[in-house]
């Protein structure tokens, strides 16, 4: 709950102008969205009773919410692709076997990370994205991924998704396989592209 919390949220919130756990919590689109991913989307696959789940969740809320503990999303976005693999992936899984329906906030996660890992190799041999605004940003992860996201993540959106997901080195299956999800991440991925990251988490709570 705490990790997959962190996971699902930090890439896009980092890409909304936020820098720390404690901002996204004051922030209510971001706040919304993680209420959203935590109790609806992550909560319901913990195979504990679910007031234990709920009593959890609410003291991760109140955690993030210490006004003494500065967590930088960078620090947490670091090596995102094995954290979304072993924080997420598997939630997105029993949510979507449990409910015969794709989980929309963690799937839009997954377009949060092709967003965020639009990267581009720097002449110091380092890569890094930019926000929406042109700052630039450090990604740090594993060389490969890197590279891979560095020669894909300018191509079309569609394109980009589907051979992302497809990706089973990163994520130990060809996601693509599930039906509707690499469409779903490409449709979340080009809203996030074309209204911005904060827009695109809105249009969830729209549908």
């Amino acid at each position: 709950l705490l990790n997959g919390a962190h996971t699902s949220t930090v890439l896009a919130a980092y890409l909304m102008g936020r820098d720390t756990v404690g901002e996204c919590m004051a922030d209510p689109d971001i706040r919304k969205y993680m209420e959203e991913t935590v109790y609806r989307e992550i909560s319901p696959t913990v195979p504990l009773p679910a007031d234990e789940v709920k009593a959890f969740a609410d003291s991760v809320f109140e955690r993030f919410e210490h006004p003494f503990i500065r967590h930088a999303l960078l620090s947490i976005s670091l090596n995102s692709v094995s954290k979304w693999k072993s924080r997420i992936l598997p939630s997105l899984l029993d949510s979507l076997t449990g409910t015969g329906r794709l989980p929309k906030c963690l799937t839009f996660s997954f377009a949060a990370l092709l967003a965020f890992y639009t990267v581009q190799k720097q002449p110091d041999g380092s890569y890094a994205g930019a926000r929406p605004d042109g700052t630039a940003y450090p990604v740090q992860d594993d060389l490969p991924a890197l590279e891979f996201f560095a020669e894909h993540s300018a191509k079309p959106t569609g394109e980009y998704a589907r051979v992302a997901a497809a990706n089973a080195a990163f994520w130990g299956r060809d996601l693509s396989g599930i039906p509707g999800f690499a469409e779903l991440a490409a449709k979340y991925l080009k809203q996030i592209r074309t209204f911005g990251p904060r827009e695109a988490m809105k249009k969830l709570f729209e549908e």
